[in-house]
């Protein structure tokens, strides 16, 4: 039997839009493939276990705005070791306004700036409190990817290797017609909902990222779920 670890930063923090069923549907999407998974919760003032220990699959998900600094700040103390996985292949894949955490910098409503961990070259702008709402089709490939935005943010520059071409919503702004970041099997998108359950498709993908010789066997009325949720967006 294969086992495989999931790790989930700072969930204190990361509790958002229903995100952590990303993690939870991909536990019990592994384990009906017949594998044995252990789920690590890493709290903010944790050590991740990715930095000594095997990590099969790395998450984090949205946050409050009012914490999304503080946690960038942790994440500056493990910004070598989060370089050395991105760059290394291992499957890492970030959700919601954790997508602004790569970039280069956040700029608050006030003109402030504060350096991001500057893997990227796009940064964020934040704006007013009325947040930008959305339902998102996009491409990855020959997929097509669905998810929710609820955005106090934009982000603007370059996605030198995005995620996803959009057909249906905005990308990382309005203007723009890309979205996200893949790279070495690390995957950022300021899509929520969460993005691994509503899109099985897409999931099966990254299992098979996470260990090529997995069969993955799918769960019940998750294909007519998605395919339906497509088919009412287009």
């Amino acid at each position: 039997m294969k086992k495989i670890v999931i790790e989930t930063l700072y969930p204190e923090f990361n509790n958002l839009y229903g995100d952590r069923g990303n993690v939870l549907y991909l536990k019990k999407k592994l384990e009906k493939s017949g594998c044995e998974v252990s789920v690590i919760q890493t709290g903010l003032f944790d050590t991740p276990n990715f930095i000594n220990s095997k990590t099969d699959f790395l998450y984090i998900g949205p946050c409050q705005e009012k914490q999304q600094l503080i946690e960038l700040e942790r994440l500056k103390e493990i910004k070598p070791a989060l370089e050395e996985r991105i760059n290394g292949g291992a499957v890492t894949f970030a959700s919601g306004n954790a997508f602004e955490l790569f970039g280069e910098y956040i700029e608050l409503p006030g003109g402030e700036k504060t350096e991001a961990l500057g893997f990227f070259p796009y940064h964020a702008e934040r704006f007013s409190r009325l947040r930008y709402n959305d339902c998102s089709v996009g491409e990855f490939g020959d997929m097509l990817v669905t998810g929710f935005k609820n955005l106090l943010s934009f982000s603007y520059g370059e996605l030198p290797e995005p995620f996803l071409k959009m057909k249906k919503g905005a990308g990382m702004n309005k203007k723009c017609g890309f979205e996200g970041v893949c790279k070495n099997n690390f995957f950022a998108t300021y899509h929520t909902g969460p993005l691994l359950a509503l899109n099985p498709q897409f999931s099966e993908y990254i299992i098979k990222l996470i260990d090529s010789e997995i069969e993955v066997l799918p769960l019940s009325y998750e294909k007519q779920a998605y395919e339906k949720r497509i088919k009412e967006l287009l």
